[in-house]
């Protein structure tokens, strides 16, 4: 009897290990693989359309260069490439970007060779229109946030966490491709922009070259 059991406990153990090898292979399989060129890129690809809720903020319709009459979709942004930060106001994680990407926002901005061609906007993954506004107000963002208050976009596009950066193309037809994608903040916002602006391949110093013409 001592036999038989100890054989059921090791054929048991058995079916439990390949259970969880099976389990992770599946995982494995299904997780992206990075590029070789571009670690931030699993592989070049449309980007999903989506709509965003009209800004009140007159400087902020500005910035994006939409309209106030209604929602948008991020086609509409008037730029080439468009950054999105997904992030929630309890995710001490975004608490902690929050500096970095202001800076990223800032060093932007400073530059008219791409000021107008890269624009950055965040999306609160769960949060409601008065916890994106404490957010703004207690992290002093100047870019424009978004309330994704039942995460309808963040499932959609099958985030796992908070912060995700999204590097976006705006193309000239209307279509939109993403060719950045990273989880979790970053340490260094300069080094960041670099990524951006060398995986997109925009060129900038365009318009400087253009005006000294």
């Amino acid at each position: 009897m001592k036999k038989d059991k100890s054989i059921l406990i090791i054929i048991s153990f058995l079916i439990i290990i390949l259970f969880f090898k099976s389990s992770l292979q599946g995982a494995e399989e299904s997780l992206p693989i990075p590029d070789p060129i571009n670690p931030y890129l699993v592989s070049k690809k449309n980007f999903p359309e989506f709509e965003l809720p009209a800004i009140q903020n007159e400087a902020e319709r500005n910035y994006l260069g939409v309209s106030k009459n209604g929602d948008f979709t991020i086609g509409q942004i008037k730029a080439e490439i468009l950054i999105i930060e997904f992030y929630s106001f309890y995710c001490p994680h975004c608490q902690r970007a929050a500096p970095d990407v202001n800076e990223v926002y800032q060093q932007i901005q400073n530059r008219p060779d791409i000021k107008e061609k890269i624009k950055i906007i965040g999306i609160g993954a769960g949060n409601s229109d008065y916890e994106i506004s404490s957010f703004k107000n207690k992290y002093k963002v100047p870019f424009p946030l978004f309330p994704d208050k039942r995460m309808e976009i963040f499932r959609s596009l099958r985030l796992r966490v908070t912060p995700t950066f999204i590097g976006i193309k705006i193309n000239k037809n209307g279509t939109l491709e993403q060719f950045y994608f990273r989880e979790g903040g970053f340490e260094d916002s300069q080094k960041f922009l670099a990524e951006i602006i060398k995986f997109s391949g925009i060129e900038p110093g365009e318009k400087n070259e253009k005006a000294n013409m």
